[in-house]
């Protein structure tokens, strides 16, 4: 059985992301040979006789284990149809990256969050009549200002906040075809959110995020993290938000409602770098540790 990491290649050309690079020295340090390896290195073949993944590593094969540390789920579903064992798995890495998709799977649970709007699927270019009744219901049932999140999108970004209707339309007439959701703006937590880490069944580490100059709080856009801990029904409802997902490991994004914890999000493959200077807690190794111990 042999172990693979696979990172995005088109994002790093030029060597390993950090995370690929933490999550292979906590490896070694485990006795374990993880072969880091770029999503581009691998290519999937379909005909009558099934499916195959094979490339410059060799052959994928029934038994081996991926660390699957990217959003290319096709080359995901490809390696589960070969037989081989995937943390996170290619649906759970799926749902996590349609931001839209993540808060069906949370509603069903019947976990807490802001109210989202689903924005009506386009082919083309949005036009103000096309649109005229989203934004309509949009504005009543959230209010101003609203948060608008294209459903792909990391780090902070391609998530924005507009103050009335007229930004609204000028923003979602500019995103074209692009599928988005809308969500209502919890002005408690503005500039604050929990990033709780989730391994398995339990919280590794946990960090309360700041920003003085953005809604948003991660330190990608200039916010900072700080160690927290987390209260017990913080850390039950990041539990339950994985276990919803299918998520062996994740990053959930928790927001201070008036009324209590929100999800706001959830990453299947989360930034290790910064919860890990805050709190002193080698996530990294961490998931290497489960990983290791469920695979061997």
């Amino acid at each position: 059985m042999a172990y693979y990491l696979v990172y995005n290649g088109f994002w790093n050309p030029d060597g390993l992301p950090e995370s690929a690079a933490a999550l292979t020295a906590a490896a070694a340090h485990e006795g374990l040979t993880l072969t880091a390896t770029p999503n581009t290195a691998w290519i999937a073949r379909y005909d009558g006789a099934g499916t195959a993944v094979a490339g410059e590593y060799g052959a994928l094969t029934a038994g081996d284990t991926v660390l699957f540390w990217d959003k290319d789920t096709r080359l995901a579903h490809a390696m589960e149809a070969v037989g081989a064992r995937l943390f996170n798995t290619a649906t759970a890495v799926e749902l996590c990256d349609d931001k839209l998709k993540t808060h069906a799977v949370l509603a069903k649970a019947g976990l807490p969050m802001p109210r989202t709007l689903a924005a009506p699927m386009t082919y083309v270019e949005n036009s103000a009549a096309g649109c005229a009744a989203f934004w309509r219901e949009a504005e009543e049932n959230l209010g101003f200002p609203m948060v608008v999140k294209e459903c792909f999108g990391s780090l902070g970004g391609q998530v924005y906040l507009v103050h009335d209707r007229r930004e609204l339309e000028e923003l979602t007439l500019s995103l074209g075809a692009k599928p988005f959701l809308v969500q209502r703006f919890v002005a408690s937590s503005a500039g604050n959110d929990k990033r709780l880490y989730v391994v398995g069944d339990r919280v590794a580490a946990a960090m309360h995020r700041h920003s003085d100059s953005d809604f948003r709080a991660n330190i990608e856009n200039g916010g900072v993290g700080f160690a927290y801990a987390p209260t017990d029904e913080e850390r039950d409802l990041a539990l339950a938000a994985c276990c919803a997902l299918g998520l062996h490991f994740g990053g959930v994004d928790i927001l201070d409602g008036e009324e209590g914890p929100l999800l706001c999000e959830v990453n299947s493959n989360a930034h290790m770098a910064g919860i890990t200077a805050a709190t002193g807690v080698d996530v990294a190794r961490a998931i290497i540790h489960y990983v290791k111990e469920n695979t061997q």
